[in-house]
């Protein structure tokens, strides 16, 4: 798909490249990488901060994951809620 659309992608292009398409592209898709790692690894403090996940209270290591996932489902719940939400608000103020 082209560029033009919005989506972008990190795969390394088929054939033989251009040394400086090489660099450049290795620079970028570094970059990305770790924007998008950022992005995740906040994502994960927000939520251990906010749905008790800082200090797991599970005994098991089953019990351990369960506990992990229903936080993590909360999490989305919570972020799917407030969209819903939102998109009610605007449309009664349109």
């Amino acid at each position: 798909m082209p560029a033009a659309m919005g989506l972008q992608t990190n795969f390394i292009p088929k054939g033989k490249q251009k040394t400086e398409y090489i660099e450049q592209a290795n620079q970028m898709r570094n970059i990305l990488n770790k924007q998008r790692s950022t992005v995740l690894e906040g994502s994960f403090g927000n939520e251990k901060n906010h749905y008790l996940l800082q200090k797991s209270r599970a005994r098991t290591q089953d019990t351990d994951i369960c506990w992990i996932f229903f936080g993590m489902m909360t999490a989305n719940i919570s972020i799917i809620a407030q969209r819903m939400q939102n998109a009610d608000a605007y449309a009664r103020a349109a």
